[in-house]
């Protein structure tokens, strides 16, 4: 639901508004753009600049999603494939935009500046797409978070191969971890509702 906030401001302060060249839009526009910028330079509202543009991104994230899922349809494993030639042209774009660096001759790692916002958003598309399992849910993370570092840039084909290679290699450990845990929880709760004798409760 779009909520309308009306701000009164001085004259100067209409003026410093009206300079903005820099940001595009109306006042209006404007005033929203600065409180973005301002939720992603302070560290304690980083999360909810996530939140806001994983919710509008929505309809793009889940576009994306449904091509992941029709590779997995004709495979189990993507990669298998892949050439080389494709698998080293998909690394390096993720190296273009720092989502994952070299630790050594042969071997990747992701990088702070992937990981950090990446398990933000993981957190919280738990709540947007709460439907999904936590498989597609990782790969709506990574989408995202592969759009944001790319600012843009990637194209549909290349947001969907390199949220595939991301997470074989590296993010779906933590949708493991988070199956495992949804899993443990169940039992857990399944458990708890089974009557107890007197003698269980004492033994």
């Amino acid at each position: 639901m779009v909520k309308w906030v009306v701000v009164q401001l001085s004259d100067r302060e209409y003026q410093i508004l009206e300079k903005l060249d820099d940001i595009e839009g109306d006042s209006s526009q404007k005033l929203r753009t600065l409180l973005r910028d301002y939720l992603f330079s302070t560290p304690k509202f980083h999360k909810d600049y996530h939140i806001i543009h994983l919710e509008e991104k929505k309809d793009l994230l889940f576009e994306i999603l449904v091509s992941i899922w029709k590779e997995y349809d004709s495979s189990t494993s993507p990669l298998d494939k892949w050439d080389g030639e494709k698998i080293e042209s998909v690394r390096d774009e993720l190296m273009e935009i720092n989502a994952i660096r070299p630790v050594g001759p042969f071997s990747f790692t992701v990088t702070g500046l992937l990981k950090k916002p990446w398990l933000s958003a993981y957190y919280h598309v738990n709540n947007i797409f709460e439907d999904l399992d936590e498989f597609s849910q990782a790969c709506i993370a990574s989408i995202y978070v592969l759009d944001f570092l790319s600012k843009g840039t990637f194209e549909s084909e290349l947001l969907k191969n390199s949220t595939i290679l991301l997470n074989e290699l590296f993010m779906f450990s933590y949708a493991v971890a988070r199956k495992k845990a949804h899993e443990s929880q169940e039992s857990f709760k399944h458990r708890s509702s089974l009557p107890c004798s007197d003698d269980q409760l004492t033994a």
